[in-house]
């Protein structure tokens, strides 16, 4: 009984030393995604998957103290056969992210996550009165365009921010 009692106290000991899981899967089917929305000091409940405008869906979600914002944008291409994510599709994309009033658009560079190319934008965004920097990685694929965007007000470059990298590098489209 003994041994069981000193291997019980290990195993909590060793579950008390662990990393807490700061995720929440997000996972829809509709739209053939999934990504890790951060958790612990962020607004609960999560914001959810609602029309973002008529072409498209968002969710997301932000520290209660606004430093953080994270958020996954869906817009519907699917009535564009023609539809081409490149770099004149993402001049039209980034008005709703570095549009006038909102931000600068600092760089666009070139991406690809798990075999899958899209572009990945860079600036500055202005929400709520407050500055931030800002990261947007965008996807085509299935006829939608996948923008995923994370915003710091705390550094300079949004992949600094242990939850914004997080979920930036969550993101995946499900066959």
């Amino acid at each position: 009984m003994r041994r069981i009692l000193t291997l019980a106290c290990v195993m909590a000991g060793f579950t008390g030393l662990a990393p807490e899981v700061r995720a929440a899967i997000w996972k829809s089917n509709d739209y053939y995604c999934q990504i890790n929305l951060p958790d612990g000091t962020y607004v609960q409940p999560w914001y959810t998957m609602s029309p973002a405008n008529e072409s498209g869906v968002l969710t997301g979600a932000r520290r209660q103290d606004y430093e953080t914002i994270v958020y996954l944008g869906v817009v519907d291409e699917k009535s564009n056969p023609h539809f081409v994510l490149d770099e004149k599709s993402i001049e039209e994309l980034d008005k709703s992210f570095f549009g006038r009033g909102l931000g600068f658009l600092d760089a666009t560079q070139k991406i690809s996550l798990r075999g899958l190319n899209g572009y990945r934008l860079i600036g500055r965004h202005r929400f709520n009165g407050r500055n931030y920097a800002m990261v947007v990685d965008m996807f085509f694929d299935h006829g939608l365009v996948y923008q995923v965007a994370g915003l710091s007000e705390y550094y300079n470059n949004a992949l600094q921010d242990d939850d914004v990298r997080g979920f930036m590098q969550s993101f995946r489209i499900l066959q």
